[in-house]
Order: structure tokens, then sequence, then C-alpha cells
């Protein structure tokens, strides 16, 4: 077994230098994530992660309330319209406007609230 030795400011110049290479790949795959397109997912991905079954996704693209796109006759979802329809489906717990208490009561009864009839 081969001992190096080296001086202390040679040793510290070498940490230098791999943190700044270290800091300067950091930059460059955080670049590259920023601006790559929406990954695509297939129906079995994007039914687990709204937890539907892959009928309910269908009937969800026959009503257009998702957007998808066809890709040698396979269907696939951006991962951004699955961020959407959950963040459309979320209810909020700090709601502080009438819009957003409204939002709130639709979304947990699952319709528009009913007024009295007369």
């Amino acid at each position: 077994m081969k001992v190096i030795t080296m001086d202390s400011s040679v040793f510290r110049s070498l940490t230098e230098q791999i943190a700044e290479i270290a800091a300067h790949v950091r930059a460059v795959s955080g670049d590259k994530k920023a601006a790559s397109p929406d990954r695509l997912l297939t129906t079995r991905e994007a039914a687990h992660l709204l937890n539907v079954s892959t009928r309910t996704l269908q009937r969800m693209r026959s009503e257009q309330r998702i957007g998808y796109v066809v890709l040698r006759g396979k269907c696939r979802y951006r991962q951004s319209e699955i961020d959407r329809i959950l963040d459309e489906c979320t209810i909020n717990e700090d709601a502080a406007t009438p819009q957003e208490l409204k939002r709130n009561h639709t979304l947990r009864t699952g319709g528009k609230p009913k007024g009295r009839r007369t």
C-alpha cells in the first residue's frame, strides 16, 4: 500500500477546486431540469397519480377535462396537466375569501351548493 502525502495548502487548494467543479455541475444540471419539457406519462402512470381507474381517465378524456397527446396510437399525459388537475381538486384549508370557501364546499360535497326551493 502506498501513502501519498501533500502539503495542507495543496490539499486545501484541491478541495476548493473540487467544490467549484461540484457547484458548476449542480448549476448546469439545474438548468437542464428547468429547460426540459414536461414528462409524458402513460395511461397507467397518470391513473395511478390521480388515483383513478384507467376507464375513469378515458372518461375524463372524452369529457375534455384533461389534455392528452397521442403518440404512435397511444395516449400520453403531460406531468403539468396531471399537476393542474390535482391543484384544481385540492381543498385549501386556509380559505380566506368567499370564493375560496364556495370552491371548498363544492369540492367537499361533489356539486354546487343547493339553494332553497320555493
